[in-house]
């Protein structure tokens, strides 16, 4: 009897919560908002949260009615479309569509001439935007590091320049107060053609913080209600420590955290009811040991699950991490935590993953670690791509006509399907005597080699000379 025609294929992924603990969490986070609050220090958002109908009580301390907060919820997109620097579409946050890109504001370089560990440059910027850039694996750029050569006071606004000159792909920015945010988004909006242009496009997105445990500063409500204001997406994630600025158990990190984030959703949303919200938080514990956050232990991988999951049952796009390590150095503890933290990523399927290339708890920027994730990205895309089961791919007449003790060597299906499978870039699969022969390279070695080689030879789009002029006129008032 003839199969019937059907395709059958199913995603491999990872669930670390049922829908009891979802609603338990959420449930949770209310009961905070409701009873212990969140202190504002911001005047603006108090005076729009008591004439909404928060209680307001010593000042600055905000206790939540659920109707604020399920009314904030319900009020944000489940999509955020944001495009390159020309705009053209280039990351769909919706689902679980994954997305890879750099960390912002390391203090320090593994420079991949010399090894050493050094402050970054503006050079050294440039550099690494050129690298991402040139990776089809990194699809969005944060501002790596902090440059040494700069005026403290102009480092975010250098940053933000010096992303929209050399990079044509999506930009998530950091600022330091309002007014630096401000001329971000008018640099942005000098390259976009305009303000109108910028908002359709979506082609930046702030990341700011609260304040943990469970308050919101000045300047980040400042920098969130901007944000609103002008209708550009944002990510409002804490980043508390277990046994440090939030419980030591990771259930009551997730609810303090998901109490941080709605508490900020609802002024976000109050200014400008669906402006683009996109939910995440980076809960991390204490290593007692060492005193240090942990980017590579399991319980990071489970709360950022976790957040993902969150995230999807609110109905809003997804922050993340992967492609970080604690390691000090691109060793084989970098190369294992990469690895961990990239397949977590995809099986959880956040949409914006964030701080490739983080080494030393976030200390450190490893252009080499940058390259690797390309490749683990494109290993685990197949990965979670499944297996595709069809009446095409089960391959029955294939197998009647080679019979017993055949082979499929030179099959036309076989002609046809080999590159269906993935193939490494810089891992390598030859026999020994191959390898020898092509210099016994390990893979460390060709990490470094390929960075040097990108840097030495890739070459950017220009930007055109009038949006480059825009840009410079902002940080050049910025400057006076």
């Amino acid at each position: 009897m003839k199969t019937a025609n059907f395709i059958a294929f199913q995603s491999p992924q990872f669930a670390a919560l049922s829908e009891d603990q979802l609603r338990k969490l959420h449930m949770g986070a209310l009961e905070v908002l409701r009873r212990t609050g969140v202190r504002f220090h911001h005047q603006g958002a108090l005076e729009m949260l008591e004439k909404a109908g928060a209680f307001i009580s010593d000042g600055n301390l905000v206790k939540f009615p659920a109707r604020l907060v399920e009314d904030a919820i319900a009020s944000v997109p489940e999509r955020v479309v944001m495009c390159d620097r020309d705009g053209e579409p280039a990351m769909y946050l919706e689902d679980q569509n994954v997305y890879f890109g750099t960390g912002s504001d390391c203090l320090n370089l593994l420079d991949p001439e010399t090894g050493e560990h050094r402050k970054f440059t503006q050079q050294d910027l440039i550099d690494a935007y050129h690298l991402c850039d040139a990776l089809p694996n990194i699809h969005f750029v944060m501002s790596v590091g902090i440059p040494e050569d700069v005026d403290p006071a102009l480092t975010y606004d250098v940053q933000m320049a010096l992303m929209l000159e050399h990079t044509k792909k999506p930009l998530v920015f950091v600022t330091d107060d309002l007014a630096s945010c401000r001329r971000a988004i008018e640099m942005a909006a000098a390259v976009a053609g305009g303000y109108e242009p910028l908002r359709e496009q979506q082609h930046i997105l702030l990341y700011s913080e609260p304040s943990s445990p469970l308050q919101q500063s000045e300047t980040a409500v400042d920098k969130l209600l901007l944000m609103a204001e002008y209708e550009l997406p944002v990510v409002h994630s804490p980043g508390p420590l277990m046994g440090g600025t939030a419980p030591i158990t990771m259930a009551g990190g997730l609810v303090m955290s998901l109490a941080e984030i709605l508490s900020g959703l609802v002024v976000h949303q109050m200014t400008n009811p669906g402006a683009p919200f996109v939910f995440g938080a980076g809960l991390h514990h204490m290593d007692m040991k060492s005193t240090q956050i942990c980017y590579g232990g399991p319980e990071f991988q489970l709360t950022k699950a976790a957040v993902a999951e969150l995230g999807r049952w609110y109905g809003m796009p997804t922050w993340g991490y992967a492609g970080c390590s604690d390691a000090k150095v691109m060793d084989e503890q970098a190369a294992s935590e990469a690895m961990l933290s990239v397949l977590m990523a995809k099986l959880t399927g956040a949409n914006l993953i964030h701080d490739v290339g983080y080494m030393e708890s976030g200390l450190t920027t490893s252009l080499e670690m940058i390259v690797l994730t390309d490749e683990l990205v494109a290993m685990t895309s197949s990965l979670v791509n499944g297996i595709e089961v069809s009446d095409e791919t089960l391959m029955l007449d294939e197998l009647h006509e080679v019979g017993p003790g055949g082979h499929f060597l030179d099959s036309d299906a076989t002609m046809e399907r080999f590159q269906d499978f993935w193939y490494p870039d810089l891992m390598s699969r030859a026999i020994r005597e191959t390898w020898v022969d092509r210099g016994s390279t390990t893979l460390g070695e060709r990490l470094n080699e390929k960075v040097k080689r990108i840097i030495r030879e890739y070459e950017a789009e220009p930007l055109a000379p009038e949006k480059k002029e825009g840009i410079w006129e902002v940080l050049e008032r910025a400057g006076a």
